[in-house]
Order: structure tokens, then C-alpha cells, then sequence
């Protein structure tokens, strides 16, 4: 059995728990879509540009949200485009006879661009907070599975996407003079705003 054969049984495997339990179901369909976990996960990031108890801990909350930006746009506007016009994988429900429980998209199935953007937000806060980190991967990665879940994802798209949001973390995080500049830029901006108590 090959990598693509393993991955489609794979896929099978979790689709096949699709479509038993209306509440279930129902559940899936609002955490899966692009914008909830997201979400979760940027106020989670937002939390941290606030909650620090010394300049330290500060400056390395605060560049971490300024990493997460760069990040998802190096990993989900460049190399997320790239490989889609490499690698053009139809979805799942398209190749395979599945439980879709979510509308069709119609961009490209490799790599899954909501785990680079989840990833990316989940590792950046990780850098920035062991603790919330840890939390943010596994809603993360428990987004991953959702998506598989529902049908529009593939689990090699889901680990794909996953390592190019790692990755894009890594690699903007090899910047810090520049992720400091640009919080020093926001925090100045927010002073001239008479917004110290956010700095």
C-alpha cells in the first residue's frame, strides 16, 4: 500500500464516524468552518500581548503576535499558493463516495490552508506561552481531525498544512530584530493614541 492508498483509508476511517449523530454532526459543522477555531485561537494570541509579568515576558508575548501575522501570511499567501499550482489534489468528496457534512470548497484539497493559519497562530502562541501553547496546538490539531471528519480534507493535507504553519513560524522567528521593531512600532503607535495601558 502506498502513501496516497494509506491516506485515503485513513480518511476513510474518520469519515466513516460522519453522518451517525445529528448532534455530533451539527457540532462539527460549526467548529470546522474558517473563521471558529481561528478565531479561538487569535483571541487566545490577542490575550497574550496583555497578560505578562515582567518586560521579559513582555517582549517575547508580544513579538510572538507579531510573528504569528508574518507567519500565516508567508506560509498561507506564498507558500500555500505555490503548492497549489503544483500540487492541484482534488477533495475528497470529489475522488471518494463520503459523508460530507460541510459546503464543497474549490480550491485545491493539498495543503490545507486553515491548518498553516491554525498552526501558525497555535505555534506562535506556544513560543510566546508553554501552557496556552499546548492548549492552541491541540484545538489546532483537533481542527485537523474535524476537518477530515466532515469531508473536505484529506489527513496528508491536514499534515501538510500543519508543518508549513510550524515551518513559517520557525522560520519568521529567525527575525527577532525586525518582530521587535515592528512591536515597538505598535506600542508607539498606541501610546500617540493614549493607549499606554495596552503597551
Amino acid at each position: 500500500m502506498n502513501l496516497l492508498e494509506l491516506d485515503r483509508q485513513v480518511f476513510l476511517l474518520i469519515n466513516n464516524f460522519a453522518g451517525q449523530n445529528s448532534f455530533i454532526d451539527n457540532l462539527s459543522h460549526v467548529a470546522v468552518n474558517e473563521y471558529f477555531v481561528p478565531t479561538i485561537l487569535s483571541l487566545l494570541l490577542f490575550f497574550t500581548w496583555f497578560y505578562w509579568k515582567s518586560e521579559k515576558e513582555r517582549d517575547l508575548k508580544q513579538r510572538s503576535v507579531v510573528m504569528a501575522v508574518f507567519a500565516i501570511g508567508f506560509g498561507s499567501l506564498v507558500i500555500v499558493s505555490i503548492l497549489n499550482n503544483i500540487f492541484e489534489r482534488p477533495r475528497p468528496f470529489e475522488v471518494l463516495d463520503v459523508n460530507l457534512l460541510f459546503y464543497k470548497p474549490t480550491d485545491p484539497s493539498f495543503p490545507s490552508n486553515s491548518s498553516v493559519v491554525a498552526f501558525a497562530l497555535a505555534s506562535s502562541i506556544f513560543l510566546g506561552d508553554k501552557k496556552l501553547g499546548l492548549a492552541a496546538l491541540f484545538i489546532a490539531g483537533f481542527y485537523g481531525i474535524l476537518r477530515i471528519f466532515v469531508g473536505v480534507h484529506f489527513p496528508l493535507d491536514i499534515i501538510a498544512g500543519a508543518l508549513i504553519g510550524v515551518i513559517s513560524v520557525g522560520i519568521v522567528n529567525l527575525f527577532p530584530v525586525f518582530l521587535m521593531r515592528v512591536v515597538n512600532y505598535l506600542r508607539n503607535a498606541l501610546k500617540m493614541l493614549n493607549l499606554e495601558e495596552f503597551t
